[in-house]
């Protein structure tokens, strides 16, 4: 196709170039014609009324010397037709002029001197007739003398202005000539391109009915592949049918099927709770199952999951209920409407599947599991049935049960909506630096040489400037992976609050907190520029839960190095406390308030603190009662033997500058 408009291109540019040479040779055509109009009018009558200027000048002369040499008179008539003719010629020359504007500025010039020049011949000639009327010689002498000047310098002029005449003639002549000569080389070169291009364009018209057939030849060719392709596609078609169907089955499985157990995931969930009217769904999740993940690695973890889907499809084989595996290790049991299952008998199932689970032993590569599963039932809400039963679930880790249901009261809606808000004022405060730290005293009670320690625990400042206490807001900030960020504003208000007011304070860190990269990074980079770690302590938390006490003993270890002191919380809560005071290297142990709070009345609780003082002493530790909020309990421990003392009876949690002002006074 290219080469097609390629040929074509050739053609019409050779046309428009021949065009273009003959409209060029129009114009130069009709620019001779022009003027060969004014060399036949215009130049001869110039040629003409110049030669009749120049005859009527000489025969005037002539009549003034014959007169002359005849000593004869001339009368006024006689010199006014004499001289008439001459000024005859000059109007008609000057009509000429006027009617032509193309005469020369040369050609101008002299004409005006012609006129000027007639104006003294014709003095100077009536000068000479009256000198010849008078007979006066010397006048007809001296008249003769300048008529005979004046005359020949007009004759000059005259002769010039015929000279200038011939002159535009030959140069108009001249130039035609050249215009006729352009016209032919124009003409002859146009014909040569064109004629060339022509030429050109044939050659290459030639070359393409040669591809055309070549092309042609191809066609068939191809048509002869194209009919061999059409019967080996019949062949393929049906082969291809069956190859998108199984496509279509394999994307249907990814988009509506769990990879791990085969099970229908969230998005048939989802699709099923829009078609049908379920009337009892049930959320089950596996306990701790992250933890099993972390020690056993995914690969088990996925072979776990695999098993338990396949012991809840064998515990539902034989009955109508919809099985589905909505992710990780969370499953969920939904039955419709035409079921006729009572609520009760719902919750039947489940817990019978739950204790069924709970027994279940899995064996994989010589190793045996067990788990344990929570649950969580709703029964209305339809499309929020499934929030709804996520609350339940939620409800039943919170309260460590093995399911919870959901109740039309709004009970858990109230309060996941209410762990919402908070959520919300969380971020608020963490974005505002409402994250403060009120700092409780503890009290030396053996020694009053020794300073007041402090105690930093975090509050939470709302839009209103309404404190809120850390049992709302630290449970929500774990279960969105924000505890982190608490425990650094945390970290950053206990030191300031040291550095500014060189005060001993303990700040509270659990195993979350020791387990975190972040915060560990954190709290190391700020000790290494912080000039009064032997001021800090900290406080470790939930020690029960310690699993890993060789994290925790380097965390120790790492942290007294930089002189931050270490103490042990809720001590006396729980036999394995002892053995993390033998292992771990403190400084202090605080006595768990439920040792505390009764201690005036209950003597085993009494027996317990003394034996827990007795042991500090023997390792060089010194202890701290908690929850001192009475001065019969303050006596007691102090009598007993404890080092210090916190509680409500001797100062309650307030801004640090509160305690400040209280000192000074």
């Amino acid at each position: 196709m290219t080469f097609n408009h390629k040929i074509y291109s050739t053609i019409i540019i050779s046309f428009i170039l021949l065009l273009f040479s003959l409209i060029v040779n129009y114009y130069n055509t009709q620019e001779n014609s022009s003027m060969l109009k004014y060399l036949s009018r215009g130049q001869i009558k110039l040629n003409y009324y110049t030669n009749k200027l120049n005859y009527d000048i000489k025969n005037n002369q002539a009549q003034i010397l014959q007169v002359t040499l005849l000593n004869d008179s001339f009368s006024e008539i006689q010199e006014s037709e004499a001289f008439s003719q001459i000024e005859l010629s000059i109007a008609k020359l000057d009509d000429f002029i006027e009617q032509h504007k193309e005469i020369s500025e040369e050609f101008l010039q002299t004409f005006k001197v012609i006129k000027d020049r007639v104006i003294s011949y014709k003095l100077v000639q009536h000068s000479l007739i009256v000198a010849l009327d008078f007979k006066d010689k010397d006048d007809i002498q001296d008249a003769l003398i300048g008529y005979n000047s004046v005359a020949m310098q007009f004759s000059k002029d005259t002769e010039m202005f015929i000279d200038l005449a011939n002159a535009q003639l030959y140069g108009k002549i001249i130039l035609l000539s050249q215009n006729n000569d352009i016209n032919i080389q124009m003409l002859i070169f146009s014909f040569l391109i064109a004629i060339l291009l022509i030429s050109f364009s044939v050659y290459k018209f030639n070359i393409l009915q040669s591809e055309l057939k070549k092309e042609l030849n191809r066609a068939e060719d191809a048509e002869k592949d194209l009919k061999l392709a059409q019967t080996q596609l019949l062949k393929y078609n049906d082969d291809l049918e069956s190859e998108i169907s199984k496509k279509t089955k394999e994307l249907h499985e990814k988009i509506y099927m769990h990879f791990l157990s085969g099970l229908p995931n969230r998005n048939k969930l989802l699709e099923d709770i829009r078609f049908y009217h379920f009337t009892h769904l049930a959320i089950l999740n596996i306990d701790k199952f992250q933890s099993f993940n972390d020690v056993y690695g995914e690969e088990v973890g996925n072979v776990a999951l695999q098993m338990s889907a396949d012991f809840l499809k064998e515990q539902l084989q034989t009955s109508t209920m919809f099985l589905y595996h909505i992710g990780g290790d969370e499953f969920v049991i939904a039955s419709k409407s035409n079921h006729q299952l009572s609520n009760q008998a719902f919750i039947e199932v489940i817990e019978t599947i739950l204790k069924a689970f709970k027994q279940e032993r899995f064996f994989y590569e010589e190793k045996t599991f067990q788990f344990m599963m929570s649950g969580g039932v709703a029964f209305s809400g339809h499309k929020k049935m499934l929030a709804y039963a996520d609350m339940a679930l939620k409800d039943a880790k919170k309260r460590n049960t093995q399911l919870s249901i959901f109740n039309d009261d709004k009970t858990l809606e109230k309060i996941h909506q209410e762990d919402i808000d908070c959520h919300k004022k969380l971020i608020y405060a963490l974005e505002h630096n409402a994250i403060i730290s009120h700092f409780q005293p503890i009290i030396p009670i053996q020694d009053a040489t020794k300073e007041i320690k402090y105690e930093s625990l975090a509050r939470l400042q709302d839009k209103d400037g309404k404190i809120i206490p850390p049992f709302n807001f630290i449970r929500v900030a774990k279960a969105n992976r924000i505890y982190y960020k608490i425990t650094r504003e945390v970290i950053k208000n206990t030191l300031s609050a040291i550095e500014k007011y060189h005060i001993n304070s303990s700040i509270n860190f659990s195993l979350t907190d020791i387990e975190n990269e972040r915060t560990m990074k954190y709290l190391f980079e700020v000790l290494q520029q912080n000039k009064f770690n032997e001021l800090l302590t900290i406080e470790l938390l939930e020690t029960e839960d310690f699993n890993n006490y060789e994290l925790v003993y380097d965390f120790c270890v790492k942290v007294r190095s930089y002189g931050v002191k270490v103490a042990l919380d809720d001590f006396g809560s729980g036999y394995s406390n002892f053995s993390h005071v033998l292992k771990l290297p403190v400084d202090f142990i605080k006595i768990d308030a439920s040792l505390i709070s009764n201690i005036d009345r209950d003597q085993h609780s009494r027996i317990m603190v003394e034996t827990i003082v007795e042991l500090a002493r023997k390792l060089r530790v010194q202890t701290i009662a908690e929850f001192v909020s009475s001065k019969e309990i303050l006596n007691v421990v102090k009598e007993i033997g404890v080092d210090y003392a916190q509680g409500f009876y001797l100062g309650k949690p307030l801004d640090i500058t509160e305690h400040i002002k209280e000192l000074s006074l």
